[in-house]
């Protein structure tokens, strides 16, 4: 049971990453993974493993881009919302309310004591 949770955590970063920019097949320079990921938002190039940007911000303080752009790419990550309707959303809204928990409850109840 482990694995299969490790493995669900690791396909969830992957598919948060996969959201927040497009992942290439090519080496970092500085560790040899292929973790290296063109955030759309920011129009930049990053290694996840490093926690680097491999580009260089422009500079210019009017830089739609640039400008914005946090110091690590992890800060990306963390700061990333889940769009209204996502599972993400969804799965956020339901542990921020309990409500569903208990009609759960008693509907379960109902069917065992149907099923009798």
């Amino acid at each position: 049971m482990k694995n299969r949770k490790n493995y669900l955590k690791v396909r969830k970063k992957h598919f948060k990453w996969e959201q927040i920019g497009w992942h290439s097949d090519s080496i970092c320079s500085e560790c040899g993974q292929k973790s290296i990921y063109h955030i759309y938002k920011y129009d930049a190039w990053c290694c996840i493993s490093c926690n680097e940007w491999l580009d260089e911000p422009c500079g210019d303080p009017a830089c739609p881009f640039c400008s914005k752009r946090p110091l690590t790419p992890q800060e990306v990550y963390f700061m990333e919302d889940f769009e209204s309707g996502s599972a993400g959303w969804r799965k956020d809204w339901r542990r921020k309310n309990y409500q569903h928990k208990t009609d759960g409850m008693r509907r379960h109840r109902k069917r065992k004591v149907f099923s009798k």
